[in-house]
């Protein structure tokens, strides 16, 4: 640039040179986009961040669904009797979203229940009603678990019907036998090199249909039920799978029988022994010294996997892969439980399967008892 001449005290004037001053205002030009393009760009971020939001960039990566396995086969095999030791595929979960009547209280319950349940190994089922007011808790309640001695429920109440019909006799005495029995090693155990048990002694007196029932529900005693079926099988021949239907079982593709030739098999869900013990509960009610004394047996049971602090009615059943237990629950507002897992066998030795369902009897009963 030229200067020209100055004053003393007067101000400096240039003058410019008019292509220096044509790139010095494309470069601003440039600057000015730039800039512009850049705050658009962060309006665009934030509004996408504003609408994806729980998806944005801090937000969990979602696991997919674990894939589903079928449920376990039928096993004609029958479990250990609980004096004999015995005390008493993994799907996605499917859960019944709370209803918008839960109060706050009992949506928390279930908030509890379903975070526990997520935590736990294994197959896991529930189902809970309430049937005063409807309120219902289930989880993966249409699964089928091999049933194991919950068969003996629903066996016994079809004995019970059949006496009222007068088609049974519950005096009729029953004969006993003492035999020594063959202990299977399990495949686990064989395969650790476990020595094979020492075949025992199992002796089953003589005793009255009606005394060998309250056996076999509250002791779940093998020997009881063995002699019941032998006298009177429980098979689609005998009209046991018309009798389940009855209940609202469905029985499409499935066996499930209490005989001879069969033993204990067949498979139940929790809907299906939620549906029993309703079942139950109206024969109960009929208020007869046959559905009393039927009802005792329940009330008997001793066996504590699903734990409350009221009487309650109630059957369950362990064998490899299935230890369920299903009850009426007497609290001032009755409700029925079912609980089906695919734990199992090791709940013999292994107490951790009862502290979890200490823990599901604590959370089911803030659940229902709200």
């Amino acid at each position: 640039m030229k200067r020209e001449e100055q004053q003393p005290g007067a101000r400096r004037v240039y003058h410019k040179d008019p292509k220096a001053a044509r790139r010095r205002r494309r470069r601003r030009r440039r600057l000015r986009t730039v800039a512009l393009l850049a705050v658009l760009a962060m309006l665009a971020c934030s509004v996408y961040w504003m609408l994806a939001g729980a998806d944005g960039p801090d937000a969990e990566a979602v696991a997919p669904a674990p894939t589903a396995t079928p449920a376990p086969t039928a096993q004609p095999s029958p479990e250990p009797d609980e004096e004999d030791g015995e005390e008493g595929d993994t799907a996605a979960p499917t859960v019944t979203p709370a209803p918008a009547g839960d109060t706050p209280e009992q949506a928390q319950a279930r908030a509890a229940l379903d975070a526990y349940l997520d935590s736990l190994p294994g197959s896991v089922s529930v189902l809970a009603v309430r049937p005063s007011d409807g309120l219902t808790y289930a989880r993966n309640a249409d699964q089928q678990y091999y049933a194991a001695s919950l068969l003996k429920a629903p066996y016994a109440l079809w004995l019970y019907t059949r006496a009222a019909a007068g088609e049974v006799n519950l005096d009729e005495v029953l004969p006993g036998w003492s035999r020594t029995e063959e202990v299977t090693l399990s495949e686990e155990d064989a395969a650790a090199g476990l020595p094979s048990p020492t075949p025992k002694l199992v002796t089953v007196p003589d005793r009255t249909a009606r005394a060998a029932v309250a056996e076999m529900v509250s002791k779940s005693s093998n020997g009881a039920a063995e002699q019941l079926y032998t006298r009177w099988p429980a098979t689609s021949a005998t009209g046991f799978a018309d009798f389940l239907t009855g209940l609202g079982l469905d029985m499409t593709g499935r066996n499930i029988a209490l005989s001879p030739a069969t033993s204990m098999t067949g498979t139940l869900s929790a809907s299906d022994a939620v549906k029993i013990l309703t079942a139950l509960q109206a024969f109960f009610d009929t208020g007869t010294s046959d559905a009393l004394e039927l009802k005792q047996a329940f009330l008997d049971a001793r066996h504590t996997y699903l734990v409350t602090d009221w009487p309650m009615a109630k059957k369950y059943g362990n064998w490899k892969g299935a230890l369920h237990d299903i009850a009426i629950v007497y609290a001032p507002d009755p409700y029925y439980a079912a609980v089906f897992t695919d734990w199992g066998d090791p709940a013999k030795v292994d107490p951790q399967y009862k502290e979890y369902y200490r823990q599901i009897s604590a959370l089911l009963t803030d659940l229902m008892e709200s």
